[in-house]
């Protein structure tokens, strides 16, 4: 198989599309992208695109090599330190991109939790920085394909690139237009029931609480938010808290759920009295079911209801809930999402083309 290869017309037109419609980039800004070597070309993009626009760019770069050569020779806690000329760029920048680090995420997998943890002990510190800085961020899945996760997936890589492009393309405009209908109905609404002809049906409540719509430009609440400072890109979905009381029936999923490093299929959820009574996956059930053996109090309760909004993807891994249709039903903690839940765990399955209904009317916007 060929590698993943993208052109750089391509690249031009995705780096201008993000600077101008999602990003905002005005002329006289600052903008710091930070890429490592499966990502060098993009970030070059980004940079020649924001000269092109007047703006001053940055690239922070990191070699792959390197990295891991860092990690093996035991040096995590470097690597998770918390550099103070790095949080003074952020102090002095407008706009950052994030292309998800590292690619080989698989053999990040194989560190024991103690190590995984000190290579992101900066984590808090950046995101506090960020804050203070008021930076307008993105973190682009453009940087997450990469072979060995492809392979760990079970995936394409080049089709995975191809509809992140597409998704990122999106225009954020059109996607406001979407989420808009969709977070009135599910702030206002009481009941929802959600039914397809394969045995998908499932009711769960409302509590008037405000929907998060993300369609691709920065939300000043959300960056108030502990992780708000980068947004995601692709965009387009409208999530809310569910009650943690009601759930009954069935929702069967017909998309994957992926993780970091792996992903289930078939998924399965069975809910009773606003209880999760029984759960099973075709393959990948471990992505689940360990989290929820650890998950405590609240584990099995209803705690989310996702709506996608982005016609550029398809199963799309990590991005699986944001395609056009795809409706998430997820149980456990939802206080990120200003719920109520605080369990640690959280699980979820996704259906593409089931019917949902609020309050007897059909939400808008989901063929």
């Amino acid at each position: 198989m060929s590698p993943a290869t993208v052109s750089s017309e391509t690249m031009t037109q995705v780096a201008r599309s993000v600077l101008t419609k999602n990003a905002q980039l005005r002329k006289g800004e600052t903008l710091a992208i930070e890429g490592f070597s499966h990502t060098i070309d993009w970030a070059v993009a980004f940079a020649r695109e924001a000269r092109h626009m007047g703006a001053l760019p940055v690239i922070l770069y990191e070699d792959e090599e390197a990295y891991w050569d860092a990690i093996e020779r035991g040096e995590e806690g470097l690597l998770g330190a918390a550099p103070p000329h790095e949080w003074a760029l952020l102090g002095k920048t407008d706009v950052y991109l994030h292309m998800w680090g590292f690619g080989d995420k698989p053999r990040f997998e194989q560190l024991p939790p103690k190590r995984r943890e000190r290579v992101f002990a900066f984590n808090d510190a950046w995101y506090a920085a960020a804050r203070k800085a008021g930076l307008r961020g993105f973190r682009l899945e453009l940087g997450r394909p990469y072979p060995s996760l492809a392979q760990s997936y079970g995936v394409d890589e080049q089709s995975w690139i191809d509809q992140i492009i597409s998704a990122t393309l999106v225009d954020p405009a059109a996607l406001r237009r979407a989420a808009e209908p969709i977070a009135r109905a599910l702030q206002n609404g009481r009941k929802v029931r959600i039914r397809d002809d394969q045995g998908t049906d499932l009711s769960l409540a409302l509590r008037h609480r405000r929907p998060r719509a993300m369609w691709g430009r920065i939300n000043p609440e959300e960056q108030k938010r502990p992780f708000g400072a980068l947004q995601g890109l692709p965009s387009g979905s409208v999530r809310v808290a569910v009650d943690e009381t009601v759930a009954d029936g069935t929702f069967i999923a017909n998309r994957s759920s992926y993780n970091d490093f792996t992903s289930a299929v078939g998924g399965v959820l069975q809910f009773e009295k606003g209880r999760l009574i029984d759960h099973h996956f075709e393959r990948g059930a471990a992505l689940f079911d360990d989290g929820f053996a650890k998950g405590g109090k609240g584990r099995d309760q209803p705690s989310q209801l996702g709506i996608g909004l982005n016609p550029g993807l398809h199963n799309t891994p990590q991005v699986e809930d944001l395609e056009k249709g795809a409706i998430m039903v997820a149980v456990g903690g939802n206080r990120f999402i200003d719920g109520r839940n605080r369990s640690p765990f959280f699980g979820f399955a996704i259906n593409v083309g089931a019917r949902v209904e609020v309050d007897g009317r059909a939400l808008p916007g989901l063929v």
